[in-house]
């Protein structure tokens, strides 16, 4: 391949070595050079290519979006920061991203249109129906979901790490998700109880995609501007295009004046149509296939597989990565926005404590997306300045006093509370856009690099295990007639003490600095399994040994063709043909 020039190449060029030279204004990352003699304004950083570029690079493109088509991905496309190229993955994520918005804000339509049906027929909100009261039975929702999450993730984990099918899984989760959400549509007094079990199965499914969507995530760089730079982005894009979803169902029923169970309708249909145009051309011409990372030991199966697994990475990270461990160990405090905890508290706050109709309620939440994008801009802008895991903690701060003050200051379902509702869910809203970006690019920087999949696996156990706690302990309080108030304030408590617990994480620049090493060795790791032949047989893929026995005449080659036969491991992983 010819020689690279200083200008930075697209993905598809990509020089055999796996590195790219770039110029640089020495605003961002660090330099390739010791010299000092060099313009300081202009010089040149080698950086290595990610996995991402690497797997776009080797691509076979048979499943390219046609050309009549391809356009439709432009609006989605995010620039490197540094390099100023387009990573198709990066653009699968804000697709993916862009489905998942309207997915997760039809949940506060149909879920408050749900509760109100079961409210209805039990006569009451404090009534009881099922063996729980009706003003439970969205939380309960929630509450299975987040239980059941957390027993299986180890065994979606195991699939997507001792398995080639990455991809699929997140496909399927997908397509699955869509479902869910479109035979919502069915939704009305005599079918409540069916929606309810789709949307287990819907919140389900979504907690299992973003499983998938996560291992891809360090993928993208192993430079952490870069990575903040992705995570921004991507966060703003998902709550301007859910804000705008939720903006055209306000419009829409206020407009025509339709009731709440026609918008919660509405919603379900508009974010069923958007799932699957979105999801289907991310995961159809964008994600590539990723090669299995290890094959499942003798005598064991998925299942045990994951959980021995998940056991295993949690041992090596407590044991050898403090800050990993201190921060995993907050996660389990801090509400992941994908399960749903928050949404299912307020959504049943805001309908029976505050009185609010599913369009009053659509406001709120309009208020709260268009204010997680500064919330994302304040995040890309601190965990420069502070770093992500100070950005994190300043999140998780102003997330509790505002969740407090509205526990504490909303005391019933008059205008004036209402006003305050709408106020606080701007601040809400800010606080959510500022912690998720800085949680996953603070996860993606204390990763040591080649155990991304098994870590995030562990990640996600972690904030999913115990994640239903919240929930728990609104729906025991609101069972047992504690007003509403305190149970929301709780949500304050458990952020605290997920902070408390970033406390011992010790020096961010230290934590960092301890895996730093291993990014160089996880990549030339990579481009060894990609190629299919590993020198000393550990990654030998049957077909790439033919043919590199037969083109190379050298010892090595007739070594390399001899391995053909040895009854080993060594198939884990495809040649770069197979990616698409």
């Amino acid at each position: 391949m010819e020689e690279q020039s200083k200008d930075v190449e697209a993905p598809d060029a990509a020089p055999s070595n796996g590195t790219i030279k770039e110029e640089s204004d020495g605003s961002d990352g660090p330099s390739g050079s010791s010299g000092t003699s060099q313009d300081p304004q202009k010089r040149t950083l080698q950086r290595k290519l990610s996995i991402s570029e690497l797997a776009q690079a080797g691509s076979s493109r048979r499943r390219r979006a046609p050309y009549w088509l391809n356009w439709f991905e432009i609006p989605f496309r995010v620039k490197n920061n540094q390099t100023g190229q387009y990573v198709e993955e990066a653009t699968a994520h804000v697709m993916d991203y862009t489905a998942r918005g309207p997915i997760n804000q039809t949940g506060s339509f149909v879920g408050s249109a749900m509760i109100r049906m079961a409210a209805a027929q039990a006569g009451g909100p404090q009534n009881s129906l099922y063996g729980i009261k009706a003003s439970s039975v969205l939380t309960v929702a929630s509450l299975i979901v987040g239980i059941t999450a957390g027993v299986t993730m180890p065994f979606v984990g195991a699939i997507v790490d001792h398995t080639d099918h990455r991809k699929a899984m997140g496909a399927v989760s997908a397509f699955i998700t869509v479902l869910a959400v479109a035979f919502q549509l069915v939704l009305s007094e005599d079918t409540w109880l069916f929606v309810f079990i789709l949307e287990i199965i819907g919140g389900y499914t979504l907690i299992m995609h973003q499983v998938c969507t996560m291992a891809y995530l360090p993928d993208l760089t192993h430079v952490l501007s870069e990575m903040g730079h992705y995570n921004a982005r991507f966060t703003m894009n998902h709550y301007f295009v859910q804000g705008l979803f939720t903006s055209i169902v306000i419009a829409v029923s206020f407009g025509l004046e339709i009731t709440n169970l026609q918008t919660a309708k509405l919603a379900a249909g508009m974010s069923a149509f958007l799932g699957a145009i979105f999801f289907g051309y991310a995961w159809m011409f964008l994600f590539r296939k990723r090669p299995k990372l290890r094959v499942v030991p003798p005598g064991q199966n998925l299942f045990t597989t994951g959980f021995r697994q998940l056991a295993s990475t949690a041992k090596v990270v407590f044991r050898d990565y403090r800050a990993l461990k201190w921060f995993m160990i907050a996660l389990l405090f801090s509400p992941e926005a994908g399960a749903g905890v928050v949404l299912a508290i307020a959504v049943t706050f805001l309908t029976f404590f505050v009185d609010m109709s599913v369009k009053e309620i659509s406001v709120v939440s309009l208020a709260m997306l268009f204010c997680n994008i500064p919330g994302a801009m304040i995040s890309k802008k601190m965990c420069q300045l502070i770093n992500p895991l100070n950005s994190f903690r300043c999140a998780e701060i102003m997330f509790a006093i505002v969740n407090g003050l509205i526990a504490g200051t909303v005391t019933g379902s008059t205008a004036r509370d209402k006003n305050l509702v709408y106020f606080y869910a701007g601040l809400v809203g800010v606080a959510f856009g500022w912690m998720f970006p800085s949680q996953r690019t603070l996860a993606v920087a204390l990763i040591p690099k080649g155990q991304e999949t098994e870590i995030m696996g562990l990640i996600s156990f972690f904030g999913q295990i115990v994640g239903w706690l919240p929930v728990f302990v609104f729906t025991a309080m609101n069972e047992n007639g504690v007003s509403m108030r305190w149970g929301l304030a709780t949500i304050s408590f458990f952020l605290m003490i997920s902070f408390f617990f970033t406390l011992f994480c010790g020096s961010f620049e230290d934590a960092v600095a301890s895996v730093a090493h291993t990014s160089d060795e996880y990549l030339d790791e990579y481009k060894r399994r990609q190629s299919g032949i590993e020198k000393d047989g550990s990654f030998a893929d049957e077909e790439a040994a033919k043919t590199a026995a037969a083109q190379d005449p050298s010892p090595n080659g007739e070594v390399d063709k001899a391995r053909e036969t040895e009854n080993t491991e060594d198939k884990s992983f495809t040649e770069v043909k197979s990616f698409m």
